[in-house]
C-alpha cells in the first residue's frame, strides 16, 4: 500500500530559495523602486528573524521533552527490573497465580530485552 504524502514531505516546500521574489523583472528599474525593494527586503529579513527565534524555542522545547522522556523510560525500566526480580524470587505459588504471573513476566522480559 502506498504511503500518503503530506505537503510537509515535499522537499522543496521549505526551501527558502523556492520563494518567488518580486525583484525578478524584465522591466528596467526605476529610481523610486529602490525604496520599495528596501521595504520588502526588510520585511523578509524581519520575518526570517522571527521564524529563526520560533524554531530555536521549539528546538529547546523538544530537547527538554526528550530529556523528560528519557528519565521516564529509565524509571519504568527500573520498575520492570524490580518486578522481574520480585517475580523470580517467589516460590511455592499456586499454579493459577503462576500462569497469570507467567503472562506478566513475559511482558517484563520483553521490556527488559528492549
Amino acid at each position: 500500500m502506498k504511503e500518503l504524502k503530506m505537503i510537509s514531505d515535499i522537499a522543496s516546500m521549505h526551501d527558502l530559495r523556492s520563494i518567488p521574489r518580486t525583484r525578478r523583472s524584465a522591466k528596467p528599474q526605476l529610481p523610486t523602486t529602490a525604496i520599495l525593494n528596501l521595504y520588502m527586503a526588510r520585511n523578509e529579513r524581519d520575518r526570517l528573524v522571527k521564524e529563526r527565534m520560533r524554531l530555536a524555542k521549539k528546538k529547546s522545547q523538544i530537547d527538554h521533552r526528550l530529556v523528560e522522556i528519557e528519565e521516564e523510560m529509565n524509571q519504568l525500566l527500573e520498575q520492570a527490573r524490580g518486578k522481574a526480580a520480585e517475580i523470580r524470587g517467589k516460590e511455592g505459588i499456586p499454579a493459577d497465580v503462576k500462569a497469570e504471573e507467567g503472562k506478566r513476566s513475559s511482558l517484563v522480559r520483553t521490556v527488559l530485552e528492549y
